[in-house]
């Protein structure tokens, strides 16, 4: 009877150290989330109504120089703000000035919402009928196409007269036509090329899987393919490379892109000292 015992106490001392062993890993605490890089991406802007904004402060240059944070601020469309985001862009990244890239009929169609005393520029860099064409023929005429020098350099020059405060950049994704004006303007400001692509394809992570958002004169979502709605979401490598192929078939160099754009080197500098820390 003795022996029964004994075995009997050994069996539920075992269960108790398993049953123990169990609750412990159950309260373990969870792995941290890996951090983000500011000095690739800068820092996610967390909107109700938009889902791609970033703020470009932290954002490394070549020379070791930095972006300062609440001056430069890439986003999709502003259509769908709401009142606390309005007040969240206002007061804690103290946004002033709106540079809207999008073709007259999409801000027609869904135009920002008003935000008092910010200043609210219409920079378009695509006509009406800019979608009948390939993707990378697409993002080559953002390096071309009359308007969209004039869109782009007018951006550069509203950014010279920003002295304070943050500009918020944005097209109807925040990928391409704000991809491209973000690529210029990191150039301009010394970032490497490895790190603006790096930026760049960023937005994968970011892009708003709402449905109904969708490009002006596009053929409507319906009937297509979940496969190929995402795909018209996201960013790829090869557009970007058809960009800088595009700029040094036309210019010679990203130096001389910027330069016709009116960005001498004198105005570069000045980008500088208002936009990186000393």
């Amino acid at each position: 009877m003795n022996r029964w015992l004994k075995v009997s106490l050994l069996l539920v001392l075992s269960l108790l150290l398993g049953l123990g062993g169990c609750a412990a890993e159950q309260t373990a605490p969870p792995a941290p989330k890996p951090t983000v890089n500011r000095a690739l991406y800068g820092q996610h802007v967390t909107l109700t109504g938009t889902s791609n904004t970033q703020d470009l402060g932290g954002i490394r240059t070549k020379s070791g120089q930095t972006l300062k944070a609440h001056r430069l601020l890439r986003s999709d469309q502003l259509s769908e703000l709401t009142q606390a985001d309005r007040r969240r862009l206002t007061q804690k990244y103290q946004v002033r000035a709106i540079a809207d890239l999008r073709s007259t009929a999409e801000i027609k169609d869904n135009p920002d919402v008003p935000i008092p005393h910010v200043a609210y520029h219409q920079d378009s860099v695509v006509t009406d009928n800019y979608n009948v064409r390939t993707t990378q023929q697409f993002y080559q005429g953002l390096v071309t196409d009359r308007v969209a020098l004039r869109g782009y350099s007018a951006f550069f020059d509203q950014l010279l007269q920003r002295k304070t405060g943050a500009t918020v950049f944005h097209c109807t994704y925040g990928k391409d036509r704000t991809g491209v004006g973000a690529v210029l303007v990191l150039s301009a400001l010394g970032v490497s090329r490895k790190t603006i692509l790096q930026n760049y394809l960023y937005s994968n992570q970011n892009l708003a899987q709402d449905a109904h958002i969708q490009f002006k004169g596009q053929a409507n979502f319906a009937g297509k393919s979940r496969r190929r709605v995402h795909h018209i979401r996201r960013v790829k490598r090869a557009n970007l490379e058809a960009v800088y192929q595009r700029i040094n078939a036309r210019y010679g160099s990203m130096t001389n892109f910027l330069r016709r754009l009116g960005l001498t080197p004198a105005k570069q500098k000045q980008l500088q000292r208002l936009y990186l820390t000393q």
